[in-house]
């Protein structure tokens, strides 16, 4: 199955990074662009506040950029295309993911379990199951 276009979801956390370069790493093997997608849910401080959403808007813009730059770093020489969305993380992801013709989708994982999946949810966990295409979940390595 060929892909011609891969999204990366980032939230700029430790496994979001890894995920980028899985990303990067499956958009050179297909030839593909590269969608870079950064979510910001409402209820995140600074969202909808006009006083700090220029700032929340650049940090979210910032993220985005270490995208094009880490690819460009790997030698990627594709196409990278970039959006800060605003809503629920994982419709959003998926809302894009539909609007854009995208045939994969990677997303970083905490690799959550019992109680604290439960409470917190998980984004990527919604991706996989709602998604009509094929998802890759990277989890975060730990050190040893």
């Amino acid at each position: 199955m060929a892909h011609d276009r891969i999204l990366i979801a980032t939230d700029d956390s430790e496994p979001a990074q890894q995920a980028i370069g899985e990303a990067i790493t499956q958009a050179a093997a297909f030839d593909a662009t590269l969608h870079a997608v950064y979510v910001l849910e409402a209820a995140e401080p600074g969202v909808d506040d006009p006083a700090t959403r220029e700032g929340v808007d650049t940090s979210a813009e910032q993220a985005l950029e270490r995208v094009a730059t880490e690819a460009a770093e790997r030698g990627f020489d594709g196409e990278v295309v970039s959006a800060v969305l605003r809503g629920q993380p994982a419709a959003a992801i998926l809302q894009y993911a539909d609007e854009h013709d995208i045939d994969l989708i990677v997303v970083g994982t905490h690799a959550r379990t019992g109680l604290d999946r439960l409470i917190v949810g998980s984004v990527a966990e919604r991706v996989v199951r709602e998604s009509p295409v094929p998802v890759v979940t990277v989890s975060l390595r730990e050190s040893k």
